[in-house]
């Protein structure tokens, strides 16, 4: 199991341009962006699964680490693990 200063530091080493897609896709569908989280730490060598990274994203915005980048409601709703299906409507 991962931990979250190893979670940190894989996507420290990110592209900021493939950070930002990852927050473009968790604003649209949240599970693919955890999913394509996950993918990339497996390529970077780290086996995570999408509770662990979901959980890591809750802790980290918990501790104020996103400051830069404001999640919307849809986007939180998944790191919290309350995707009620809705779909994106409003």
């Amino acid at each position: 199991m991962a931990t979250l200063d190893e979670f940190k530091a894989m996507r420290d080493a990110v592209p900021a341009a493939v950070q930002g897609e990852l927050f473009k896709l968790m604003t649209s569908d949240p599970d693919a962006s955890i999913q394509r989280i996950v993918e990339i730490a497996a390529e970077k060598g780290m086996t995570v699964t999408s509770e662990e990274v979901r959980g890591f994203l809750r802790q980290m915005d918990d501790d104020d680490e996103f400051d830069d980048i404001e999640l919307d409601a849809v986007a939180l709703a998944a790191i919290a693990g309350g995707n009620s299906g809705a779909g994106g409507e409003c």
